[in-house]
């Protein structure tokens, strides 16, 4: 009896073993199996996701480098890099309401004038108008807004938006509101367009063909 009594617990244990390696062999058929594989882009490879405070870290760091250092690093940059500033860029509304130059008692014309139209998925709008007080030149740019970006710079030229051998108005006082910009002698009236470009980025953000 004793034996007759091992020999049914050892064939129990047996059934016990076996009902356990097949429940874990169908569970593993059954269940889906987590595999990381590379993605198809390199760039997703080598350029994991940056976070919000990441990319906020970055921004800052470069904004606060001076205008050489700005342009030598946005020349280092690879694409994504440069779009994850631009992008930053965006986030931030600069804004400013400067009033007609001139007094009562002066001369106001307006030489040229025409609207600001968004380049390159950029948006703006606003009038830039070249002003003429007695005799002075300036650029107005009137109900103006753009897209900020990195070192903005306002230009007026005279070929159609290249800024090669452009006048370098300076750096954009606001990505929002009525602005000016000194022209000095207003006896050129060869300007023909109002460009708004950034410089480290060489990247044109919206135009005003003036009229």
């Amino acid at each position: 009896m004793l034996y007759k009594g091992a020999t049914v617990a050892i064939i129990a244990a047996a059934v016990v073993v076996a009902s356990a390696a097949a429940y874990f062999l169908i569970l593993n058929l059954v269940s889906p199996t987590q595999v990381n594989q590379p993605s198809s882009s390199p760039t997703q490879v080598n350029q994991p996701p940056v976070s919000v405070d990441m990319a906020s870290q970055e921004y800052h760091k470069f904004i606060a480098m001076n205008e050489q250092d700005r342009m030598h690093a946005a020349a280092q940059m690879t694409p994504n890099e440069q779009g994850m500033i631009m992008r930053e860029a965006a986030r931030v509304t600069t804004g400013i309401n400067e009033f007609m130059p001139g007094t009562a008692n002066q001369a106001v014309a307006v030489i040229k004038s025409g609207s600001f139209i968004g380049v390159g998925g950029h948006l703006a709008e606003g009038i830039a108008k070249i002003l003429s007080v007695n005799g002075t030149g300036y650029l107005r740019m009137e109900q103006f807004k753009v897209t900020n970006g990195p070192d903005l710079h306002v230009y007026l030229t005279t070929n159609g938006g290249n800024i090669q051998n452009a006048k370098d108005l300076g750096i954009l006082k606001g990505s929002e509101g009525d602005q000016n910009y000194f022209l000095g002698k207003v006896g050129n009236t060869r300007y023909d367009v109002a460009v708004i470009f950034s410089q480290p980025f060489r990247v044109l953000f919206a135009s005003a063909t003036l009229r």
